[in-house]
């Protein structure tokens, strides 16, 4: 079977002649979490019968109720040993490096794969029989947490760690009891990744589990870190201990804002010992990441072990300076706060958003002196940040820009992306906003769209919170586009995608995620009927031969700028 998928190639509309070349037979679906969907030219291996043989020794002998959307469970023996096959539902499920580097890994606390080989095209692996289960739905005391769970994770993650690997889906359901009961394994590294040439960072899109994943590893950073493993085991261990995860009941959308903004809410009845070593593991700040010597930085092995020693160490974020001691209105010392719009602010990260929503009045602060005041007392670095903006005011630069610009030189923590008297908990709930709006012909904040534009804050903020330069660079070109009708419109959904991480094309009540969803979908309509693919195809493209805005940037932000330029090129010579 070819993998050039070709849309109608016997209509003479310039549509179909766009060829969208398909990476693989089998796509990964972002509309779920971690699963991926079924290749649909496999076979259906649910109904396998008691006896079938798996790479050519293991007998099937039952079929496990575990629901999973990228495999099968199923139990199976030899030589009179049980064990697992994981039947997936797509070839290569797990990279060929990850099997490679986990054969030859020995570790009591880690899944073994015992033999890999494919059954009718399909992955097999075969992998250890835990008889009691995983931790899903499972609640612990601090005393048993300690016992059997936290040195077993910890030495877990630094075996996979010390090969290069980084799991990144760690949560109750991919950890495992033993049958000893004395310890646990980790499981599933069907979205794990190998470290890029040894370093501890790398860049992906996939696997963002809510709620377990780390702000880092979500739209727009992407990125992922050994420590990101360990944030996911601190909410892992919330789940172990108060039996819900620290923000239940909430969306996606709404989790993704709370872990840009939120400290973790803790239940009055989790030991304070315990709110400590889940404070270090999902402390948010990574900037001090390499530098052993700061306290400031999320914890990871040697934390979680000297914690189990009970051993004492600062927990990040304690010591911060960004603390306000004093209030910049008060001649009194014993003042510890800070007086805006009413309220009192004791922590400079709570203060910016703050000037942010009422921009108009923290702009007063700013120009009156009131802010370079009061920092003054205490961090004279954050005061001639402000004197440096009063100057900056006083010479006739662009008042807004420059308070704009202080407010993330004062909390470079602070997260909101906020302009004028906007503010969006993340950028990309900005760049949800931009999408939504184009969606519905909604214009409103068009005005406000171009200032960000105009003054190239999107790649500014991006710069300000040390994003990877290919991201910024990216950004900074869309900045730069001719805003005029059509390239604006274009230039905003690329936005939109770029910042939300999303790629999925919207034709009024239907959604497309890839471009072999969208040709096996007009297939369909010419089968069904002419006039009814003529109808869709007319959404796509206009009678002057340009692409819907939506369906341009959309191919773009697949990839398909080449064939989209050639395609371009092709009716200008026709």
């Amino acid at each position: 079977m070819s993998n050039i998928t070709r849309i109608n190639p016997n209509l003479s509309s310039p549509l179909t002649e766009i060829n969208i070349r398909a990476d693989d037979i089998t796509v990964q679906n972002p509309r779920l979490d971690n699963a991926t969907v079924l290749n649909v030219t496999a076979k259906d291996f649910t109904n396998f019968s008691d006896g079938t043989i798996l790479l050519d020794k293991y007998v099937v002998t039952d079929r496990l109720p575990v629901t999973s959307g990228e495999a099968n469970i199923y139990v199976c023996e030899y030589d009179d040993e049980e064990y697992i096959a994981k039947i997936y539902n797509r070839k290569d499920a797990v990279k060929s490096e990850i099997v490679e580097k986990l054969k030859a890994l020995d570790s009591p606390h880690i899944a073994k794969i015992y033999d890999t080989g494919e059954y009718n095209g399909m992955s097999v692996t075969i992998l250890p029989y835990y008889r009691l289960g995983s931790l899903q739905g499972k609640r612990f005391t601090l005393k048993q947490l300690k016992r059997m769970v936290i040195p077993s994770v910890n030495d877990a993650l630094q075996s996979l760690h010390n090969i290069g690997i980084l799991h990144k889906d760690l949560k109750p359901a991919n950890i495992m009891m033993l049958s000893s009961g004395k310890g646990v394994a980790l499981i599933d590294f069907g979205i794990s990744s190998v470290m890029d040439s040894g370093a501890s960072m790398i860049i992906t899109q996939s696997g963002w589990a809510p709620g377990y994943s780390a702000p880092e590893s979500v739209a727009p950073k992407y990125l992922y870190l050994e420590e990101s493993d360990y944030y996911s085991f601190g909410i892992t261990l919330y789940e172990l201990f108060c039996g819900y995860m620290p923000y239940k009941n909430f969306t996606k959308e709404e989790i993704m804002r709370l872990l840009e903004v939120d400290d973790l809410p803790y239940p009055e009845d989790m030991p304070q010992e315990l709110q400590d070593l889940i404070t270090g593991l999902t402390y948010k700040d990574l900037r001090n990441r390499n530098d052993l010597n700061n306290p400031n930085r999320r914890w990871t092995y040697d934390e979680v072990k000297k914690w189990l020693a009970g051993e004492k160490q600062p927990i990040p974020g304690g010591t911060s300076t960004a603390k306000i001691v004093e209030e910049s209105s008060s001649k009194s010392s014993g003042s510890s706060f800070y007086k805006f719009d009413g309220k009192k602010y004791y922590d400079v990260n709570k203060l910016v958003p703050a000037l942010a929503k009422n921009w108009l009045e923290g702009k007063k602060h700013l120009k009156r002196t009131l802010l370079s005041d009061f920092f003054k007392r205490f961090d004279p670095e954050l005061a001639s940040y402000c004197m440096d903006a009063e100057e900056e005011i006083k010479k006739g630069n662009n008042e807004d820009v420059t308070f704009w610009r202080l407010l993330y030189k004062l909390a470079p923590n602070v997260e909101e992306f906020f302009w004028k008297n906007k503010l969006y908990p993340s950028l990309q709930s900005f760049g949800q906003e931009i999408l939504t709006k184009l969606r519905q012909s909604d214009m409103s904040d068009k005005n406000l769209w171009d200032e960000v534009f105009a003054n190239r804050l999107l790649s500014q903020y991006l710069e300000l919170h040390s994003q990877p330069k290919e991201v910024v660079n990216a950004v900074r070109s869309l900045e730069t586009t001719n805003r005029d009708r059509r390239d604006g419109l274009i230039s905003y959904y690329q936005t939109a995608y770029l910042l939300t991480g999303k790629k999925e094309l919207q034709i009024e009540d239907k959604k497309f995620y890839t471009a072999e969803e969208l040709a096996e979908h007009m297939n369909f309509l010419l089968d069904e009927s002419t006039e009814a693919f003529e109808n869709f195809s007319n959404k796509l493209i206009d009678n002057d031969n340009k692409l819907n805005e939506e369906f341009e940037a959309w191919l773009i932000a697949l990839g398909k700028r080449d064939e989209l330029n050639n395609w371009k090129q092709n009716l200008k010579t026709a």
